[in-house]
């Protein structure tokens, strides 16, 4: 009896241990979107073209994180321009500001018909919309994209 009583005792205090390890665990804070440099294009054809930039976000988190994977809508003035893919794990620091490389597949038949328009006016509308897998000590979270604000595309060209 005083056996099964340690026991029990042991797996309490186990129990317990993951109790408060899991309620000391929050969701991390979303990451504050600053502005987009470095474009370039990469691979391009009449259906789809890459084009590759710097991402500048700034972690509200006290701690740095993994981030794992990004998958995220991307628009320019409301028309749909592609898909923004990060697909290896990158290093966030903590209260910093990072920049986080990027590819997006444009879909020309979207990008075209605003092809004019972008060059006409230096200021777009960009939406992104979407979701990031972020987290720290192997635990990660889909984190919510949903950001849309006014960003001077010529600021950002490579000449």
């Amino acid at each position: 009896m005083c056996v099964f009583l340690k026991i029990m005792n042991k797996l309490t205090y186990f129990i317990l241990l993951i109790i408060l390890t899991a309620s000391s665990c929050r969701a991390p804070k979303d990451f504050v979107f600053q502005n987009v440099e470095n474009f370039s294009l990469g691979k391009a054809d009449l259906q789809q073209t890459q084009l590759s930039m710097d991402v500048k976000l700034y972690n509200t988190n006290n701690y740095r994180m993994k981030l794992k994977k990004a998958d995220l809508d991307v628009y320019l003035n409301g028309s749909h321009l592609g898909k923004m893919n990060v697909t290896k794990k990158y290093t966030v620091p903590r209260m910093d500001t990072f920049s986080l490389p990027v590819v997006i597949n444009v879909d020309m038949s979207n990008a075209l018909p605003n092809a004019l328009a972008l060059f006409m006016n230096s200021e777009v509308t960009v939406k992104l919309a979407g979701n990031v897998k972020a987290g720290r000590h192997g635990i990660f979270v889909h984190i919510p994209v949903n950001y849309e604000g006014k960003q001077d595309i010529r600021s950002g060209l490579k000449w």
